[in-house]
Parts: C-alpha cells; structure tokens; sequence
C-alpha cells in the first residue's frame, strides 16, 4: 500500500487558532548576513572560502594587511553577495507548522533572500523519492511570475538531469538522480533549469523566497527528502550557505505573512466555486494547483446535521513514488478533500483524540470510491464519526474539535493536470462563481447537500435529506 507522510504524531508546534509568536533570540526570517560578515578575514570561515582564492596575509609589522591584499580584500567584500544565514530553515506542513492551507500529504522549504543586482542562486541537489516535487519562486507579498517569457516555477518532470544522471518523472529510474538549477536574473526562453530572480524593474533589497514543494514522500518521511545545496554567487564572489541545523524564524514568516493577508472574509456559499483571480489561495500558492472551496459552518451538536459531498473523482498517479509523466490513464497527478479552519493562519483541521491524529485531508487513494468512480464524503465531528463510518461508501472528514464553531473551507485540489482532462479545475474560471465551475466539470464538480446522521444510515447519501 502507499506509504502516507501523516501518521500518530505528537502536538504541532502551532496550535490551530493560537497566535504565531516568534522568538525574540531566534534569527530572524530576514536575518541575512552582510557582506564583511559573510566573508570575515580571508581565509577564517573556510565553508565561505571559493577554491582558488587568493589569501590574504598579515604584514610583517603589527599584523597590519599587505596593501595590495587589502585593497583586494574590501573590493570582495562589496562585490559579495548578502546570504542568509543558513538554508531551507523554514518548513511549513501540518505537523510542523500549521499555516496557508497546507495539504497533510505536503511539506514546504522555504529559503529567503533580498534581491540584489547580478546575484544568481545555485541549487544542486538529488530527485527525491516521492510523488511529486517543485520548485517556486516568489516576490514578496505576491505569487509567482513572468520574467522576459520564463516562469518562476519548475515541476520535477521538467527538470533537466544533470550528465549522468536520470529524472525519474521523465523515464523509469530509481530517483537519487543529481540535478542543478538556477536562480537569475538574466533570464530568457530555452535556458535550461532557469528560474528568474525577480520580478523586472524589482528594486534592491526586496525580499523574495525559493520554495520547495514535496507530495508524499516514500515511507511517509519527509526527513528522508535531500535539501539542495545552496551557493550564492556575484560579481564572481561565491558563498555556499550551509543548511540550518534547526528551524529559523518559521514562526516570524507565518505571523509576517498571515498578517499582510488579514483575516478573509470567506464567501456565503455552500457550493464550490474557484476563488477569483490571486484570491484561491494567496499565500503562496502551488503553480501546479488549483482549489475549488466551498464555505460552511459547522452544524450545531442538536442538529445532528452532515455535509454530504458527491462527484467523480479524476484518475490519478498511485503511490508514493516518481514516475514518468504524463501517464496514459491518468487525469492528474494528485487530488484530495480538505478541511481548513478561516483563522489567520488558515490552517488544515487537526484533531487529537488521545493517542491518536485524524488529519482533515483525504488523499486520492485514502478516499473510497464506488463502481463508476465516484466519491461520496461526509463531513462531521468526530462524535459523530463512527456512525458515519458504518455507511457503505463513504469517506469520513473531520471539522474541527478545537474551533467547532468557526467557519470552515472544505477544499478540493487537482494537481499536475494533463492537457486533456478538460474538466480540471484549472480550467474553471476564477470568478467566484459555483455555476460556471459546475459547467465546466460536469460529473467532476462536488455536489454538497445536508442531511441529518439518522438520515444518512437510514436512507443512505443518494437520499437522505
């Protein structure tokens, strides 16, 4: 069976509805090191040090430096570029930090910097192994973008092997592969792993972000995932930055970034419909994604109402591993059904039941499906769980126990579509409109009607009411 990344964990480390709070002694997200800082006295950071350069050495008199070796020394401390301290020390997920309506099969890395004339960010690492990976990068306060005809996002099947090596989104291979992009802002149609710096006419010290995305990692562990190596260069100064050995200022990032958003005001309908253009999810939001939401209130405990949500599901990649794409057979490459609490952070449902963790995600193959590839969710408390569960068919979603009066936004996404599964919801119009995303996917848009539990059991989820 597919090894799923969410398991019995213990607490988050940012509990759903609670403030996210940094800490006053942690690095800052924007933290980066200057130029004198990066580089010290040559020759006394050795991970700083590039292959070949010159050493400065004390003169013979009171250690005062050679005058030519001093000059050389301050022209390559201004021509250095500003790094961050370390690298890939934000990850956001649902077990580590809840926030912008993160996927529980996901994990994000997030890697800052400020954009600086004729910087390039070098990333070498390896093809991980899992269903799905990215790389995005995005300006501040914004999503991705265009830069002279080249996009700021790369999808693992579109990424180049280096000489030697294999993609194992393109044909079949053990992943491992070895590949290197790059981050730039001489950027044109044709370069090969070319991801454009920043926006045109972006000015200096703006602070823009490398993401890189991960679906269902083998074994469910997404400590196994190799982070790339990360070297900066400029004006022929390089500086590798050395990965975190501990998390850095994820919690300033999420408080930064939940906060310029403010809190949406979620729309009043039931019916799924795609949020309008930069609205679906603006926190930084997957290329490879779309959403449809449908905006719902958690029924009273008297009611003893559900949500019933019915609709045929795309076929989709299976397993938790790299494989060639595109498939024959295949629609997407992942879809799933989640609930999201509207809090600031907009966080994934998390339950604890003791010992236990019910995730407010349904993965494509955690979801149960009949004869004609259909879908029926139900969506309750978990008090009323083991109920709903005893109906045939049917896939139970959590709402939230700690916030059971909140709004909630069930979510549905389709990832990596292929080009002819016409009724994906990237092909929906972003208009906030349920009717024109209902005419667009036909037997694949999701139906939600309410009926109570003693409804459900009695009549089943085609008739109860």
């Amino acid at each position: 069976g597919t090894d799923h990344p969410r398991g019995q964990v213990g607490q988050a480390a940012v509990r759903i509805g609670e403030p996210v709070i940094g800490e006053a002694d942690r690095h800052r997200v924007d933290g980066e090191v200057a130029a004198a800082e990066v580089l010290g006295e040559a020759g006394a950071v050795p991970h700083h040090r590039v292959a070949g350069d010159p050493v400065v050495r004390l003169g013979p008199e009171c250690g005062d430096l050679q005058p030519e070796a001093a000059a050389l020394a301050a022209e390559r401390a201004t021509a250095a570029p500003e790094t961050p301290r370390c690298a890939w020390g934000i990850q956001i997920s649902a077990d580590e930090w809840n926030a912008f309506f993160p996927d529980t099969a996901a994990a994000y890395w997030v890697l800052p910097y400020k954009v600086q004339k004729g910087l390039s960010i070098t990333l070498k690492g390896r093809f991980p192994d899992s269903r799905y990976a990215s790389f995005n990068v995005y300006q501040e306060n914004t999503g991705t973008f265009d830069r002279n005809g080249v996009k700021s996002y790369v999808t693992d099947h579109l990424i180049e092997p280096d000489e030697g090596s294999v993609n194992p989104w393109r044909q079949e291979a053990e992943p491992g592969g070895r590949y290197t992009l790059t981050v730039r802002e001489d950027v044109s149609p044709g370069q090969v792993n070319t991801l454009p710096l920043a926006r045109e006419g972006t000015p200096e010290g703006t602070k823009n972000y490398v993401v890189l995305r991960v679906y269902m990692p083998a074994g469910g562990d997404f400590d196994q995932v190799p982070l790339p190596e990360v070297t900066f260069e400029r004006d022929g100064v390089s500086v590798p930055v050395p990965r975190c050995e501990s998390d850095e200022g994820t919690a300033e990032f999420i408080q930064q970034h939940a906060a310029a958003e403010g809190v949406f005001q979620p729309g009043q309908t039931e019916n799924f419909y795609r949020p309008g253009e930069g609205k679906q999810n603006p926190l930084f939001p997957n290329a490879d994604a779309a959403y449809l939401i449908s905006n719902v209130t958690p029924p009273t405990k008297a009611s003893d109402k559900v949500y019933v949500i019915r609709g045929k599901a795309p076929r989709h990649t299976p397993g938790s591993h790299p494989s060639p794409w595109p498939a024959p057979g295949r629609d997407v490459r992942y879809w799933s059904m989640c609930t999201n609490v509207w809090l600031l952070e907009r966080p994934v449902v998390i339950n604890r039941i003791g010992d236990e963790v019910d995730y407010g995600c349904r993965a494509d193959d955690q979801t149960r499906l009949n004869a004609n590839g259909e879908y029926t969710y139900v969506v309750g408390t978990e008090a009323q769980r083991a109920r709903i569960e005893k109906v045939p068919g049917v896939t139970f979603l959590p709402f939230s126990l700690d916030n059971p009066r909140m709004p909630h936004a069930i979510m549905l996404r389709n990832m990596v579509v292929d080009p002819g599964f016409k009724e994906a919801i990237q092909n929906v119009p972003e208009d906030g409109n349920w009717e024109s995303a209902a005419e667009v996917m036909g037997s694949y848009y999701p139906r939600i009607t309410t009926c109570t539990v003693k409804s459900l059991i009695a009549n089943g989820p085609d008739n109860c009411a």
